[in-house]
């Protein structure tokens, strides 16, 4: 029983996914569709964005390497820390702290030079040195080497600084960096005279970027919530069109029944009188009612062959009923086909000649016999024939 039970079950998990699998397979793919290409276009614009503000970033720090004299820059390179306090070494310090000062989301801005070994630069001053000796707490402690001329920079990770691109055109990294202060984004031009100059040192901008990310963000979830209200419409659309599917489908079912049942109903109906009106005929033609005249049993013979016709006819709608209803049953046997063609060629011969069809029978002699059922056989060959006669033109053959 519960096997039974199981097989049930697996019949009508076959038969839903038959009827409503394709409509919930299109909706998935669809949905799919509509995700992978809401994150391709968010990615794509991210990508935009994200250009946009690579090329302002090299359009500042190109600008600002325009206001240091790379005389001077290089005269304090040279001097290292004895150049701290000169004149030459607050101007660069005033030009980075007006450049910071510009624009509120610059964190940083510093210059470095080159070191011989590649991973490593130096650093020269930033926008927050103060320029006067007098000033600086500076101890030689390790503590303050990271601020001061000639501290070494480790840009083994800064790949923009490390291939040496920094010190020949304007580029960014290639990574934003967040903390616990936000997310920056790091751009840097080289210092030179001429576009074919070789530069020694380098500017550097930190730009504060988060509250742009923010809204690059805040951007991003209403377009999310605009593509999943979307996907809620098709979900919604698809279910109420199955449901009415489903619904038509099912009436239509239910009428195709309908009808096998009434078809089947009144063949029956049919046949009953039928075969009296056919039996009640046979007795009259044979005389068992009673002797009739000649001009009688014309018109009873007459009569004979639409009775038959009458049926025929009710025996054929209720074979499709039955078929309809998968309730067909085949009676097979035996039968010598030869001579059971040759009785149907013989049925069919008079319509053809009263049409002028010209009909020709031929019929092998060592056809074997075959298990059939010999009425559904007749009725099938003596529609093909019939129709073969039917539509033959006058003087085609058959």
């Amino acid at each position: 029983m519960k096997n039974k039970d199981i097989n049930t079950n697996s019949n009508k998990l076959v038969i839903w996914l038959k009827e409503r699998g394709r409509s919930y397979l299109l909706l998935i793919i669809c949905g799919l569709i509509i995700a992978v290409t809401t994150i391709a276009l968010f990615k794509y614009t991210q990508g935009l964005l994200r250009n946009r503000l690579e090329e302002r970033l090299n359009a500042i720090t190109a600008t600002a390497s325009a206001m240091f004299d790379v005389d001077d820059v290089n005269e304090l390179i040279r001097m290292g820390e004895q150049g701290i306090g000169t004149q030459k070494y607050r101007s660069v310090v005033t030009a980075l702290r007006e450049i910071k000062d510009r624009n509120k989301d610059i964190r940083y801005a510093y210059i470095f030079y080159k070191k011989d070994d590649g991973g490593v630069v130096r650093f020269l001053a930033d926008a927050d040195t103060i320029a006067l000796q007098q000033q600086f707490s500076y101890t030689g402690d390790e503590s303050d080497e990271g601020d001061w001329v000639g501290s070494e920079y480790d840009v083994s990770e800064v790949p923009a600084i490390l291939s040496g691109d920094a010190f020949n055109f304007p580029t960014t990294d290639l990574e934003l960096i967040e903390d616990e202060w936000g997310i920056t984004f790091s751009g840097y031009a080289p210092i030179r005279k001429h576009l074919d100059s070789e530069a020694s040192a380098l500017i550097g901008i930190d730009v504060d970027i988060t509250e742009y990310m923010h809204i690059i963000s805040s951007t991003f979830i209403p377009f999310v919530a605009f593509i999943y209200v979307l996907l809620f419409l098709i979900f919604a659309l698809t279910l109420s069109v199955i449901q009415m599917w489903d619904s038509r489908v099912h009436l239509l079912k239910e009428l195709d029944r309908q009808k096998d049942e009434l078809l089947s109903i009144v063949s029956h109906q049919l046949a009953t009188p039928i075969s009296a009106v056919k039996w009640n005929l046979e007795m009259m033609i044979d005389g068992d009612m009673g002797k009739m005249t000649k001009d009688q049993e014309e018109h009873l013979k007459t009569i004979q062959p639409q009775t038959e016709n009458l049926a025929d006819l009710a025996s054929m709608i209720l074979d499709v009923s039955r078929i309809q209803l998968g309730r067909m049953k085949v009676d097979r046997t035996e039968l010598d086909v030869a001579e059971f063609a040759q009785d149907v060629f013989n049925e069919v011969q008079p319509k053809a000649e009263e049409k002028g069809v010209k009909y020709s029978i031929s019929v092998a002699k060592d056809v074997p016999k075959m298990m059939l059922d010999k009425r559904l056989s007749r009725m099938t060959m003596e529609n093909l024939l019939t129709n073969a006669v039917k539509y033959t033109p006058k003087g085609g053959t058959v």
